[in-house]
């Protein structure tokens, strides 16, 4: 049987925008990205996990499945 792998970044519409987010494993960050894919420049900010489960996502309204995934690769990664 094939194990799955671990998803690690998700992308989601936010009204007219499209975020994204990323768990950058060297250095046990969140990497949140606002306006993915515009000519616009890099739109980012990096949260620490223990500031994510204290406050939520620095930016944007990642939808519920986007958080849930998040909190399985981030128990599956021990962060």
């Amino acid at each position: 049987m094939t194990e799955t792998p671990l998803t690690t970044s998700w992308l989601w519409k936010d009204g007219e925008e499209l975020n994204g987010l990323k768990i950058n494993q060297d250095k046990q960050k969140l990497e949140w990205f606002d306006g993915v894919g515009c000519a616009c420049g890099d739109s980012t900010a990096e949260q620490t996990v223990a500031e994510f489960r204290q406050r939520g996502a620095s930016f944007g309204n990642p939808p519920q499945d986007v958080l849930a995934e998040l909190e399985t690769a981030l128990a599956a990664l021990e962060l």
